[in-house]
């Protein structure tokens, strides 16, 4: 079947529930929209439509195609538009979430470059901690970390917050590098302490599978932030994401070390509402901040030979 401007024209008219009702969406001429929809009948073999003075009505052959060319029609425009968003540079405003933690060391010092590659988008950051709803705060798509709760959103999955030790050169300078996990506890540790009071575990790789530690810190901060920024000061060493890291590190304000002890950490998700079409400038920014995490989240190290969580624990507590 070639004509699809007759099926168009089928289709309108069932939705109209009238061929007034489509001329009129269409730009055509009543008498002209039952021409089609005859000539379509003739081509087909086929009665689609019960006409009366009083009404239109479907008949079972009529049902069936109407279903069928509904969905062919759904596809063919939702296929001309994805090239027509691929031919037209993203404009217009873009609403994002995201936690401060991930928005300030993460995204933020990188911006300029999705600027540059999308000059035509004005960008809104919301800079939130507590759970919100996207619908309801008008945001466009969000960054979250960890476990997803159930909802109705769209996640991608984008990356992993790798775990690494870190500390400035001035602190290694004066204090050496701690060699493994028992090091730990002769070294001046700056700790994350959630807002309950409980101090973040350390959490390391080691051949015998995962391990987490509590750690004898020698200063907690209640800000992911500030920790990294007082290792950087030379006040002592942490255990933080690489990702929150990464710009320090790429500086060379801090240097990683113990690197056979890296652990997996919490992954990270771009979600958006549930949309049939997603905005040119959302698809942009999900390809971009995919492109940031997989490029700058793998940490540049060699691994050493690392030693058993057994012997890890035995001389921690010594």
């Amino acid at each position: 079947m070639e004509d699809f401007a007759a099926i168009s024209t089928f289709v309108s008219v069932v939705e109209a529930k009238s061929f007034a009702g489509a001329a009129a969406r269409l730009g055509m001429t009543p008498s002209g929209v039952s021409r089609a929809v005859s000539r379509l009948e003739e081509r087909l073999g086929a009665r689609l439509l019960f006409r009366s003075t009083r009404a239109l009505r479907l008949t079972d052959d009529g049902a069936a195609f109407h279903a069928r060319c509904k969905d062919i029609l759904a596809d063919l425009n939702e296929a001309v538009e994805a090239l027509n968003r691929a031919n037209r540079k993203p404009t217009g405003k873009l609403r994002i979430g995201m936690s401060p933690a991930v928005g300030r060391p993460v995204l933020i010092p990188r911006l300029a470059e999705f600027e540059q590659r999308y000059p035509d988008i004005r960008l809104e950051l919301v800079m939130c901690d507590y759970p919100y709803d996207l619908n309801e705060e008008g945001i466009d798509c969000a960054i979250r970390v960890g476990q997803l709760e159930d909802s109705n959103l769209v996640a991608r999955r984008i990356g992993t917050l790798r775990n690494v030790v870190c500390a400035s050169p001035g602190y290694l300078a004066r204090h050496g590098a701690p060699r493994s996990i028992a090091d730990l506890k002769r070294h001046r540790c700056i700790n994350y302490v959630f807002p309950n009071g409980q101090p973040r575990r350390w959490q390391f790789e080691t051949p015998d599978g995962p391990l987490e530690v509590d750690i004898d810190a020698h200063m907690l901060i209640n800000d992911a932030e500030s920790v990294i920024q007082a290792v950087a000061a030379g006040l002592g060493i942490t255990q933080t994401a690489h990702m929150l890291a990464s710009c320090l590190l790429s500086q060379g304000q801090l240097e990683l070390v113990m690197t056979d002890t890296i652990s997996t950490g919490k992954p990270v998700w771009i979600v958006y509402p549930q949309k049939r079409h997603l905005s040119a400038r959302v698809q942009a920014f999900i390809e971009w901040v995919r492109e940031l995490f997989e490029r700058t989240n793998e940490p540049g190290y060699k691994k050493a030979p690392a030693i058993g969580k057994a012997d890890a624990l035995e001389r921690l507590s010594a």
